[in-house]
């Protein structure tokens, strides 16, 4: 009797739970790229390049290993259900075997495979998260309100990570407040005088040039360069940039963590989130390196610990609220947001919003950019400008390597946008120019004034901010966090008030158009 085991492209890991169901002697694997389900969407080619090439390479992999392999490539007609199904018909499987999709739409399709194939399709839990569905479930039980924190030692002392006689490690479970500094300090730190990028790959390597030669055939036209490919596509690759940034960059990550450079797109961050969400790195090896590191002495304590809260804390949280709120948490829009993608970001139009065009510049370079250029400013101006929850979702999902519907519902719908009413975060993330001038570099070389808000100089930022606080005012009243930000459109005198929501109209409709 043979089972076909079906590996999805984000779970590329030889601890598949599908693989360990399995049995070599008697079971064949299957791997389906489809090119024509790729095209639907315009993704940017890093994310394809780097999905299909580790595709293949796994595919080696498993062999090298002792499994019999399948490599089926769709480049039209068939979908995922009916190469799936003649892969049952041509080994004459009695099962199909496959490991949970990582996402809602992929998991809600599983039945019609079943039906279409004509055997049972047994799902195996997730193995690439280090808290299962079930035991999020479980951990949330009644709460009327989720606390990441909370979650985030609640796994701490479970896997037993940072922990000190079965206390948090220093005394405290975060040291988010010593990893603020600030742009200027940045600036005088040793650490910017010595750029650490991460390391380079091969774009010779066969396998990725057959890749980029299917993507240059069949999809022409994406977002992004052939020649600016950047990312590692095996697992002995991504092992030795987890290696590099341990030792080249941790130390710096958490003080730094919030600064944005237009000099250096990578700071000391370790860039690994689109190896992870894929398979190429285990979550627990990369936290227990972080861990190594700083009790040999060679990483700070706060340095660590943020790097460790984000896998093991926000990583595993935002997967564990996609699945229990999924799939309403999609449609929802606690703010009434309508507008549409600014062209900036799409590639239609240039922006002379300094911040904004050079991330969206690093974003069509790269399909990277660090967090606080995520949240604080894409997500900030879609949160300011009021756009559209899941048109903004979808290009996240489509322009960044790591871009997942699990990852990007709570990122973009909860965290950038405030669009769950406060389910992922006690306030909405808001901020004007002031903010932007302390923490980043782009304000140097823009015509725009952050300190204000009125007139053709004024930062639309900044603008924009106040125009939010009015729209919302009451909302934000009522929240201990964002009151005082309430408070301070109350002082303005009605004619300021006035000048500003005018001001905020051109804005918007400048920023909207692609002609500011």
């Amino acid at each position: 009797m043979t089972r076909l085991v079906w590996i999805q492209g984000t779970q590329l890991t030889p601890t598949n739970g599908a693989l360990a169901a399995a049995d070599r002697a008697t079971d064949r694997v299957l791997l389906v790229e489809s090119l024509p389900h790729i095209g639907r969407g315009r993704l940017h080619r890093h994310k394809v390049a780097l999905v299909l090439t580790a595709m293949r390479r796994f595919a080696e992999e498993l062999r090298a290993d002792g499994w019999q392999v399948d490599e089926c490539r769709l480049e039209r007609g068939l979908g995922f259900v009916e190469a799936i199904a003649e892969g049952v018909d041509a080994c004459g499987a009695t099962e199909v075997l496959t490991m949970a999709p990582c996402g809602w739409q992929a998991q809600a399709a599983l039945p019609g495979l079943e039906a279409t194939a004509g055997v049972p399709v047994t799902v195996i839990d997730d193995t690439q998260f280090l808290c299962s569905r079930e035991a999020f479930t479980t951990w949330a039980g009644d709460r009327k309100r989720l606390r990441m924190q909370e979650f985030y030692a609640w796994m701490r002392r479970t896997h037993d990570v940072l922990m000190e006689d079965g206390k948090p490690a220093g005394g405290q479970w975060s040291y988010d407040p010593d990893n603020r500094e600030t742009f200027a300090a940045w600036k005088r730190s040793a650490e910017r005088s010595r750029p650490t990028p991460p390391p380079a790959i091969d774009r010779a390597d066969p396998v990725l040039t057959a890749v980029q030669a299917d993507i240059d055939r069949l999809l022409p036209g994406l977002p992004g360069r052939a020649e600016d490919f950047w990312l590692p596509t095996t697992r002995a690759e991504s092992e030795l940039w987890l290696a590099d940034f341990i030792e080249h960059r941790l130390a710096g990550f958490g003080p730094f963590e919030d600064v944005s450079d237009p000099n250096d797109p990578w700071l000391r961050h370790a860039t690994i989130a689109p190896l992870l969400n894929i398979g190429l790195l285990d979550p627990l090896r990369c936290i227990r390196a972080a861990e190594a590191a700083h009790r040999a002495g060679a990483v700070p304590l706060a340095s660590a610990e943020g790097f460790i809260r984000q896998l093991l804390g926000w990583r595993e949280y935002v997967n564990g609220v996609y699945w229990r709120e999924m799939p309403g948490y999609a449609e929802r829009n606690e703010l009434g947001a309508h507008a549409p993608l600014p062209p900036s970001l799409t590639g239609e139009a240039r922006t002379d919003l300094a911040c904004v065009q050079h991330v969206a510049d690093v974003v069509e370079r790269y399909a990277w950019t660090h967090h606080i250029d995520r949240l604080m400013v894409l997500g900030n101006l879609m949160l300011l400008l009021g756009t559209e929850p899941k048109a903004a979702n979808a290009w996240f999902r489509e322009r960044f390597a790591d871009g997942y519907d699990w990852v990007m519902q709570a990122n973009v719908t909860g965290m950038a946008l405030h669009a769950d009413g406060g389910l992922m975060a006690t306030k909405p993330y808001a901020a004007g120019g002031a903010y932007l001038k302390r923490m980043t570099g782009h304000c140097a070389s823009c015509r725009f004034d952050p300190r204000r808000r009125t007139g053709d100089d004024a930062c639309p930022f900044t603008t924009l901010y106040w125009d939010f606080t009015a729209r919302h005012h009451d909302r934000l009243a009522k929240n201990p966090r964002t009151a005082q930000a309430a408070r301070g459109w109350e002082r303005f005198d009605a004619d300021e008030q006035t000048a500003i929501r005018a001001r905020a109209a051109v804005v918007a409709q400048g920023i909207i158009t692609g002609t500011l």
